[in-house]
């Protein structure tokens, strides 16, 4: 059960600091587990059932691989494509999360980056 203050936290954060970033496609919180807690969509028909689901798997998985070479701590898994760029990070918080943005190949990535981040510390207030 999702806490519905986090919902609605989780949904302010994404509409005040990432809906004004150019670029992004799909920005979702979702659980560990893989269960959405908010999202915004720009100009996508990405099923975020999948993509919320995929998220604690792939975090625990480049988690993993971090440990494997000493690297342990893992924040951010980024991957590249010809269509863009994927972005999974952690939100430590009260309610733990995962950050998920899709972006286009015009977004500019240390944009959205910092917005990331800025996220973060949003669902860390009280």
């Amino acid at each position: 059960m999702i806490p519905a203050q986090v919902v609605t936290a989780g949904q302010q954060a994404l509409d005040k600091l990432i809906g004004p970033v150019d670029g992004v496609r799909v920005a979702l919180l979702s659980t560990p587990d893989g269960f959405e807690i908010a999202s915004l969509r720009t100009n996508s028909e990405l099923q975020l059932n999948r993509l919320s689901a995929m998220a604690g798997s792939l975090m625990a998985m480049a988690r993993a691989v971090g440990r494997e070479i000493n690297h342990a701590g893992c924040k951010r898994l980024t991957f590249e494509t010809d269509s863009g760029v994927v972005v999974f990070q952690s939100v430590s918080s009260e309610f733990p999360c995962i950050l998920c943005m899709v972006l286009d190949t015009n977004a500019i990535l240390g944009r959205v980056l910092w917005a990331a981040a800025e996220v973060g510390a949003e669902m860390n207030k009280p």
